[in-house]
C-alpha cells in the first residue's frame, strides 16, 4: 500500500507509474484501474484521473472509449517520427546559431552529463529524464518558445524508446554517458556541421537499435533513413 502527501499526489502518483511501466512492471495492452490506484494510494480518483491524463499526454497510456485506460502498445513506426522530428529540431537549433554554443549552455550540459554518468540499474527510469534535459539544453540555447514547445511534446519519445529498449538495462545505461560524452565535445568544439553529424549519429543509433530489437531491417519501414536536415 502507499500514501502520498497531498502536495505532490498527482506528481508522485504520475512518477510511479511511469516508472512500473519502464520496468515493465505494467505490460503494454495491460488495463489500468482508476478504483485500484485510487484504493493503492488511498486517495479520491480525481487525482488518479489527472495522473492518467498526463501520462496519455506523454504517450504511454491510452483512453478506449467503453474499455478505459491502458498501457499504450507503441509500434515502430512512432517511436521513429518522435525520433525523426526531435533529431531535425536539435540540428535546426545548433544551425540557427551557427554552432556557437553559449558557454552557459555547455557548462549545465556538463553538469546532467556527471548525474547520468554516475546512474545504476536501479535509477533507470531517471536515465530518460536526464537524457530529455541535457538535448533540451539545445533547444532553450535558442530562446525561442515555439521550438522549445514543439519539441518538449515530444519528451515522450525517450521514455518511449526506454520502454522499447528496457530488456537489457544495463546495456542502456552503459552507452549513455559515452555518447552524451562524445556529443558535448563536438558542441565543445562550437564547429557547426561537427555538432550536426554527431547529433544525426546519435539519433539514427537510437533507429537501429529500435530495428535490431524488434528484428527489424531498413526495408521493413515505409521511412527513407536519410531523413536529417542538411
Amino acid at each position: 500500500m502507499t500514501e502520498l502527501g497531498y502536495k505532490t499526489l498527482r506528481e508522485s502518483i504520475v512518477d510511479i507509474i511511469r516508472k512500473r511501466i519502464i520496468n515493465r512492471e505494467l505490460q503494454p495492452g495491460q488495463k489500468i484501474v482508476e478504483q485500484e490506484l485510487a484504493k493503492e494510494f488511498k486517495t479520491s480518483r480525481a487525482p488518479i484521473r489527472e495522473a492518467l491524463r498526463e501520462l496519455e499526454n506523454e504517450g504511454l497510456v491510452e483512453y478506449v472509449r467503453n474499455a478505459g485506460c491502458s498501457v499504450k502498445e507503441i509500434t515502430f513506426e512512432e517511436s521513429f517520427e518522435i525520433y525523426l522530428m526531435r533529431a531535425n529540431y536539435e540540428i535546426m537549433a545548433v544551425r540557427l546559431l551557427g554552432g556557437k554554443i553559449p558557454e552557459e549552455t555547455l557548462q549545465e550540459m556538463e553538469e546532467i552529463l556527471e548525474r547520468m554518468k554516475s546512474l545504476n540499474v536501479d535509477e533507470y527510469d531517471q536515465l530518460f529524464s536526464y537524457d530529455n534535459k541535457f538535448h533540451s539544453c539545445l533547444i532553450r540555447m535558442t530562446g525561442m518558445k515555439s521550438l522549445y514547445k514543439a519539441w518538449k511534446s515530444l519528451n515522450y519519445g525517450n521514455i518511449v524508446t526506454g520502454y522499447n529498449l528496457a530488456s537489457d538495462k544495463k546495456a542502456v545505461i552503459k552507452r549513455q554517458y559515452p555518447i552524451h560524452k562524445e556529443l558535448l565535445e563536438a558542441c565543445k568544439s562550437r564547429k557547426k556541421e561537427e555538432i550536426c553529424r554527431v547529433l544525426s549519429d546519435h539519433y539514427m543509433g537510437t533507429i537501429h537499435r529500435l530495428l535490431k530489437e524488434q528484428g527489424m531491417t531498413e526495408a521493413d519501414t515505409k521511412f527513407s533513413l536519410d531523413f536529417l536536415i542538411s
